[in-house]
């Protein structure tokens, strides 16, 4: 287990980077790296941004995470997944420091009914995939690492599926939701929390981690409307094919883990329970935008 160790963090300002930051446990001091620190795609400024900071440890969140954009600018994706981890990777191997890197299941096709495991062999269908699969190439060339996979992230600090979803039904737009789509929906507070116990541990390779259960995209914008009051919206669930986007998704690429037993991580809890949570949160805030009545 890791003891008074200085873990950096990059991409601190982002979704998942913000709820890292915040579970710190006792035993971590963490640097939070954004990219106001430094461009980690260039090499000087990865060198210098983590080398700066002196970690134990390094937790990769930073990454190029706009899958459409990817499909139009693949080198954009290529330097902002594939170069930035490789520097980062470098940056670790110069200082000794551990590396955990946060990837996708978009690294799978999702062809298969069967869920993918740690040990089930990737094949992206898209360039997002693809470059995020050359970035576990690069972290797992850093003699202590750990490769971390989660799928459908959603949480307080980022733009995310099911905050999109409620927001259209609030100003009464009609949804159209794949439903053809399968995966495991991921609170990133606890996705955070599991990648610092994953940390406790000195275990190396590739985990999959994410809530519990898997669902369908329609099955999730359901759940969410009807936590936050809106199941009277028309929703209309369609294939993916339908979906106007330039790129090729995976449909059933359903991360399931044969490691944490293994390593003493408890699975997180079942996604509608965070879904709870997250709405409970959406609401206040919605609640807090409203503006007072008027005297």
């Amino acid at each position: 287990m890791a003891r008074f160790a200085t873990v950096a963090v990059t991409g601190a300002a982002g979704m998942l980077g913000q709820e890292v930051c915040v579970a710190v446990p006792e035993w971590a001091t963490v640097v939070a790296l954004t990219r106001a620190d430094g461009d980690l795609s260039v090499a000087a400024e990865a060198r210098d941004a983590v080398g700066g900071a002196e970690p134990d440890i390094v937790v990769h969140c930073a990454a190029y995470t706009d899958v459409d954009g990817a499909t139009r600018d693949p080198e954009s994706a290529r330097r902002g997944n594939a170069v930035a981890t490789r520097n980062v990777a470098r940056a670790c191997d110069e200082l000794g420091a551990r590396l955990l890197f946060v990837s996708t299941d978009y690294v799978f096709d999702g062809a298969s009914d069967r869920p993918c495991v740690e040990s089930t062999e990737p094949s992206p269908i898209n360039a997002y995939g693809r470059t995020k699969l050359a970035a576990e190439a690069q972290a797992a060339r850093v003699g202590s690492h750990m490769i971390v996979r989660t799928q459908w992230l959603f949480g307080p600090g980022g733009r995310n599926f099911v905050e999109a979803i409620l927001n259209a039904a609030r100003v009464g737009k009609s949804l159209r939701v794949v439903q053809n789509e399968h995966g495991h929906p991921t609170y990133t507070p606890d996705l955070a929390a599991g990648l610092w116990r994953l940390l406790e541990t000195p275990e190396q390779g590739i985990v999959h981690l994410t809530n519990s259960d898997a669902c369908t995209r329609l099955q999730l914008a359901r759940a969410a409307l009807d936590e936050a009051g809106l199941g009277d919206t028309e929703v209309a669930g369609i294939d993916s094919a339908e979906w106007p986007s330039p790129t090729r998704r995976p449909l059933h690429a359903v991360l399931e883990s044969e490691r944490l037993d293994t390593l003493g991580v408890a699975p997180m809890r079942h996604w509608s329970e965070a879904l709870t949570d997250y709405v409970a949160i959406l609401r206040r805030r919605w609640t807090a935008e409203q503006p007072p009545a008027s005297s």
